[in-house]
């Protein structure tokens, strides 16, 4: 990583790497104006692949330097592809600079979505920095729309595979919930701008492994995911097991014929456990 002062023509802002839904001009005005009088701005963020700069961060300022007409803009360039840099913008601002409105943060959101469909809610939620909740109730919509496909497992932060029904009810008790009206979290502005941080949130929010883990085993035992998923679940139990198979029993009608022979089942392989037998 090295900052250095690049060519504005050698920095690709074309690349989809924007996570914005739109660049703000009266913040590009006054970012220019304040470059005029000799304000000094933090360097633009860039990933070079060997071929191309691809702008992550400072779209305002890199727009302002350019509506001044100069050549070139202060540059932190690291090493990285179109994607590190995606990465990297799409969490960008939460924190600090033009606070990012709700739309901003649904729009980055469905990018990372549309990027990655196959990485858990939380996972996408620590990557935008937004709630759990707001990217599960986009990917409820995205696939609805057909702009996602449905995916039968997710990956989470622990690189481990889940079943995708976990991602698609609300878990966690988040109270932050950006759009439609409802919480926001604090930092000013009208985007709310901050770090989430409480149970639930971005930066711990309820998809952390053994939450998503509680919640898989909890619906398997209900019946909302095949219960075969449950060899898939590194922290089953015995117990899970158990559960899992007297809830299926008594999901059973008691006049389903199937019921009796199940239940015959269950009594064999108590009286040879009781008996020792292997």
């Amino acid at each position: 990583m090295q900052v250095t002062d690049l060519q504005l023509k050698q920095i690709d802002i074309y690349g989809g790497t924007q996570a914005r839904v739109a660049t703000n001009d009266e913040a590009i005005s006054a970012y220019a104006e304040a470059m005029e009088e000799g304000a000094q701005f933090p360097p633009v963020i860039t990933f070079y692949d060997g071929s191309k700069f691809w702008l992550a961060d400072g779209f305002h300022r890199y727009l302002a330097a350019q509506r001044n007409e100069y050549d070139s803009i202060s540059a932190e360039v690291r090493e990285g592809s179109r994607t590190d840099a995606l990465r990297h913008s799409l969490g960008a601002n939460a924190t600090n600079g033009i606070y990012r409105s709700n739309a901003d943060k649904r729009n980055a959101t469905e990018i990372a979505l549309e990027e990655w469909p196959e990485m858990s809610n939380s996972v996408i939620a620590e990557l935008c920095k937004v709630s759990p909740d707001l990217v599960r109730r986009c990917r409820n919509q995205m696939e609805k729309e057909d702009r996602i496909e449905s995916q039968r497992q997710v990956t989470g932060k622990d690189g481990k595979q889940y079943p995708s029904a976990i991602e698609r009810e609300p878990r966690g008790g988040s109270q932050r919930v950006e759009n439609d009206g409802s919480q926001s979290g604090s930092g000013g502005g009208g985007g709310g701008g901050g770090a989430p941080k409480g149970k639930g949130e971005a930066m711990a929010p309820g998809g952390a492994s053994m939450e998503i883990e509680a919640d898989a085993k909890k619906m398997i035992r209900e019946g909302e995911i095949n219960h075969a998923e449950l060899d898939k679940i590194f922290s089953a139990t015995a117990i899970d097991y158990a559960e899992t198979a007297l809830n299926i029993l008594n999901r059973m009608k008691r006049d389903d014929p199937k019921r009796p022979d199940a239940v015959a089942r269950i009594e064999r392989w108590l009286a040879k456990e009781k008996a020792g037998v292997a």
